[in-house]
């Protein structure tokens, strides 16, 4: 790898490990708020469903920003965005301002940051990374970016909390921030042309969809990665109620388990950054699919820590590993003008559309309990694999269409 590009590549690691620290951090503190305010599984799928509810509304849009202006120019604007926000979270919690309407409000302002930043971001990778055979190494390396983060709020955050209450998580959160900032201005490299398209907003987003509703190849990697997503989103703003109702567990033992979420998806992206080739992802992608249903149902029986343990690693793993290869195949099958928008989709299906649903599944656990949900989540991640596996074999035309207009090798098909 050319040395101008590894720097970049380094800077944008550490810009992008620097949000996901400050993200989760603030998530968190946010659920651990809310539980210490009301206690209900109920609540805590609010604010879940409030910091998702903006990637379903918004991710689309990101992606027309993504295709239609600048990418480093609008990750280091909402960079800038971040930064404000966490000082304001910050600022309200010392100044005890902070209610349950406010954590609601602030969740749903970070999501709408992410939402329309996040696109531009993943994108980003491909202008700054030009090499072909280098891109899916660096894109399924930066996938565990997100693990990294939570590895190190993960590890933080109870000694924050002890040492210097919510406020100490809040103001490194906005620390964090800065470092972000920093780093990814750091970031140089000679912008790829970009033609604004003669669409309305409006048109290009209906594109977009049109796009991937006709390429059923696509449709099918997002609905998987929906579904893998869904169970991450399901278990980790639940978590609070898996610890102590499941375990009888305290603010140390929930910090282990999202400590083991972060191993679970930092072994999956060190996989795939290892990776020298796309070939074969989708099968990995089946086999992220069986390991995240079984990790959930795991879950639902378990009543030990260390076996919870494994079984949180195997829902951020898959759910890591999933994320960093439909945002790798997803760029290799589809076509530059529109791949903006399609990683926008995603980004949609994958967070948002998984908000709403984790928002029904956790109103209904209120009726039902916890663990008939979790079950539940498992089997129909199941009967979606053996639906996958029968579509693709009808895709192979389509395939192979693909394969032959994005000039793709044998050696790296991803099936």
């Amino acid at each position: 790898m050319d040395k101008d590009v590894k720097r970049n590549v380094v800077h944008y690691f550490i810009s992008d490990i620097s949000v996901f620290v400050s993200i989760y951090l603030n998530f968190l503190t946010m659920v651990w708020l809310t539980y210490e305010l009301t206690g209900l599984p109920a609540d805590l799928g609010l604010v879940g469903f409030l910091q998702n509810l903006p990637f379903f509304l918004f991710s689309v849009l990101g992606g027309v920003v993504a295709d239609n202006y600048n990418r480093r120019k609008i990750v280091v604007r909402f960079n800038i965005m971040f930064v404000l926000l966490a000082l304001i979270v910050a600022l309200t919690f010392i100044l005890k301002l902070l209610t349950l309407p406010l954590i609601l409000t602030f969740s749903f302002l970070l999501g709408t940051f992410f939402s329309i930043y996040y696109p531009s971001m993943i994108a980003m990778v491909q202008d700054m990374v030009t090499d072909k055979n280098e891109f899916p190494r660096v894109m399924g390396a930066a996938a565990s970016n997100a693990k990294t983060g939570q590895l190190i709020a993960s590890s933080g955050f109870s000694f924050l909390i002890s040492a210097f209450t919510v406020a100490g998580t809040l103001v490194t959160a906005f620390i964090f921030n800065l470092v972000s900032l920093f780093f990814i201005s750091k970031v140089k490299y000679t912008e790829p042309v970009i033609v604004k398209k003669n669409e309305t907003v409006f048109g290009q987003i209906k594109t977009g969809l049109s796009y991937v509703l006709k390429h059923k190849v696509l449709l099918a990697i997002i609905l998987m990665s929906t579904m893998i997503s869904l169970v991450f989103i399901f278990v980790s703003f639940q978590m609070p109620l898996i610890d102590k109702d499941f375990l009888n567990g305290s603010s140390n033992d929930m910090g282990i388990l999202f400590i083991a979420g972060a191993v679970g998806g930092l072994v999956s992206g060190i996989y795939l950054g290892k990776r020298k080739s796309t070939k074969n992802l989708l099968w990995f992608l089946i086999a992220c699919a069986v390991i995240s249903g079984i990790s959930i149902i795991g879950l639902a029986f378990s009543r030990e820590l260390w076996l919870s343990f494994i079984f949180a690693m195997g829902v951020d793993f898959a759910f890591i590993a999933t994320l960093g290869m439909s945002n790798t195949i997803l760029q290799l099958f589809s076509d530059d003008e529109v791949c903006g928008r399609v990683l926008g989709i995603n980004t949609m299906m994958s967070w948002g559309f998984s908000a709403v649903i984790m928002m029904i599944l956790g109103f209904v656990a209120d009726k039902t309990g916890m663990q008939p949900v979790m079950v539940g989540i498992g089997i129909a991640l199941f009967l979606s694999t053996a639906i996958y596996l029968i579509s693709l074999k009808l895709q192979k035309p389509e395939l192979q269409a693909i394969y032959s207009h994005r000039n793709i090798p044998a050696d790296k098909q991803p099936i």
